[in-house]
């Protein structure tokens, strides 16, 4: 079992030897489909299976080209391979898929489909079909081309430090040294880097502003947040729904980080805490949880046997198969992600390690995501496999803590173990003000969006400070003002951000059922993944055992359990 590898998924309908990279070949097989007789709700069905097969094929082209352009950030190259497929093939192809999505829609025969299995497709489809204008697609190739800058820019920057170069992901992890001094002197340096790119890090966000304002304007939206929100499938929480959201972190969550932040400033023995005192340690110890990427691996790989064998074995075989990046180097693209590769029947991770304990995060995370994308690989119909965000990071973050008790793995000292997990439950808990931070900062660029640079800074930095939980930022006004800009989802992924939210309030509460009976909640989380996207959200939440629920009262109750895991401790 410890060579076993991932074996590709046959084609049930294509030639296997067919070259989807070909505008030719990919419009030859959409034609076949627009020709394709329904004539009875089997064949109906049949359709949708060749239809979902197709485009499965067509973005695992698009997904190996995104991997190998953030792999290699600094090669233009594999940016332009990226571009052009998505403008030569993936967007060309996007006019058809309405047309097919339509021929599907507008079948008599559909109401003759098992209602259960295809409500919420009936309803993924309808506002697929409502929301496309093919006016946008330029302007949807146009913002991938802009958008991968980004990536480029700040994965290219370094710094000398100690006579050594430094990417700014390396950098970071002086913030885990008990000295002070070296945090701060990284700390500042990091941002002094930032501030090299500033201008045209600003010049390439208005760029993308002014490439994403007529889309909304194209789709009959008076605004870019309503119709990203209409876009996302948010069909069961409204934006007031989030507005209440941020309410509910700012009133019982900020309150809560003050008070963990105050500890953090009595342990540490200083007399205000500085932008560079948030990662380390408190008891001035160094967590070095794995010794190189073979020793990161084989750690993630048992920690998560231990949770559901199967887990595991997931895991190992995508290392045999050449399916994991995951440590730093210059050049690459900052960040982490799993990509689900349809035709193959299993994802690949990409993340930026560089021996700090946010790196054990991360794998287990990205490790959650990986497990949704096994869980349906047997789902033939692809608006399945792809689950809405709110449930792709409820698997994701909900693996980082179901994982907890096994990371004796990473850290066979028990005084480590403790060490590494309250800082799991206090990261949960502090990252949601952040999350609100970086939303309401969204949902102030597009609402407000004939704003200069310098007010889009300041609007940040007042924004930052609502639910800022008692960090001491005197003489950083600069420093605080511009630091969104590390935050790639702004750039590349708009208004995919308080899904972290959303999920982190759900894994909290998936633990705290862990907590009463692991064997059932293991159980529920396996439900919930091998569901896909084929339940609305809500029903989702539901699956797992935990209710979706934004209110003061509920955000209340799961504050309190970490409170209490964490006074455990």
């Amino acid at each position: 079992m410890a060579d076993e590898k991932i074996v590709k998924q046959p084609r049930r309908y294509l030639p296997e030897d067919l070259d989807l990279s070909v505008w030719k070949n990919v419009e030859t097989e959409l034609k076949r489909l627009e020709e394709y007789p329904v004539d009875s709700v089997n064949s109906l069905e049949e359709f949708l299976y060749r239809w979902s097969e197709l485009y499965m094929a067509i973005q695992e082209q698009l997904a190996w080209r995104y991997i190998e352009m953030t792999r290699f950030a600094d090669n233009e190259e594999k940016r332009k391979n990226y571009s052009n497929f998505y403008a030569g093939v993936f967007s060309r192809a996007e006019p058809y898929k309405m047309r097919l999505l339509k021929k599907y829609y507008d079948s008599p025969y559909r109401a003759e489909l098992d209602t259960l299995r295809y409500e919420n497709f009936d309803r993924i489809v309808a506002n697929t079909i409502e929301m496309f204008r093919e006016e946008n697609l330029p302007l949807e190739v146009k913002e991938k081309e802009l958008s991968s800058a980004y990536g480029a820019t700040i994965g290219s920057l370094t710094v000398e430090y100690a006579g050594k170069e430094y990417t700014l992901s390396q950098l970071s992890k002086f913030q885990q040294e008990p000295d002070r001094k070296v945090r701060e002197e990284t700390w500042r340096l990091s941002m002094e880097k930032l501030s090299t790119v500033h201008d045209r890090l600003e010049e390439l966000f208005d760029q993308l502003k002014e490439i994403r304002i007529p889309q909304a304007k194209n789709a009959g939206f008076e605004n870019y947040r309503d119709f990203m929100h209409a876009k996302k499938n948010r069909f069961v929480y409204s934006v007031e729904d989030i507005f209440r959201f941020h309410d509910s972190v700012e009133a019982v969550v900020v309150p809560f980080v003050k008070k963990l932040n105050e500890s953090r400033k009595k342990e540490i023995g200083v007399e205000s805490l500085r932008p560079w005192d948030t990662q380390v340690e408190p008891s001035g110890k160094v967590l070095k949880p794995f010794d190189g990427m073979d020793d990161f691996i084989g750690k993630a790989i048992a920690v998560l046997s231990r949770v559901d064998r199967q887990f595991g074995l997931n895991l190992q075989k995508m290392k045999n198969t050449g399916l994991l990046d995951l440590e730093n180097r210059k050049g690459k693209a900052p960040g982490g992600y799993n990509y689900p590769l349809d035709e193959t029947g299993a994802p690949f991770i990409f993340m930026n390690a560089t021996g700090t304990p946010g790196n054990v995060r991360t794998i287990l995370h990205e490790s959650g995501h990986a497990m949704h994308s096994f869980s349906t690989v047997g789902e033939r119909i692809i608006l399945y496999r792809h689950t809405t965000h709110e449930a792709a990071e409820l698997a994701s973050m909900s693996m980082e803590l179901l994982t907890m008790d096994h990371w004796d793995e990473y850290y066979p000292d028990s005084e480590e173990l403790k060490l590494a997990k309250k800082e799991e439950l206090t990261g949960t808990i502090s990252f949601l003000p952040w999350c609100m931070t970086v939303d309401a900062f969204q949902q102030w660029i597009y609402s407000n969006p004939d704003h200069t640079p310098d007010e889009r800074d300041e609007k940040f930095a007042g924004i930052f400070a609502r639910f800022e939980g008692g960090i001491d930022w005197s003489g950083l006004e600069r420093e605080r003002r511009i630091r969104w800009l590390l935050q790639p989802h702004i750039f590349t992924n708009p208004f995919y951000y308080i899904e972290y939210g959303i999920a982190q309030l759900g894994a909290l509460a998936i633990y705290r059922n862990y907590r009463l009976d692991r064997e059932k909640a293991i159980a529920d989380y396996k439900r919930f993944l091998s569901l896909g996207y084929s339940r609305p959200l809500d029903e989702l939440y539901e699956a797992a055992g935990i209710k979706f629920d934004f209110s003061k009262s509920y955000i209340s109750e799961l504050v309190n359990f970490v409170g209490g895991e964490i006074e455990r401790l």
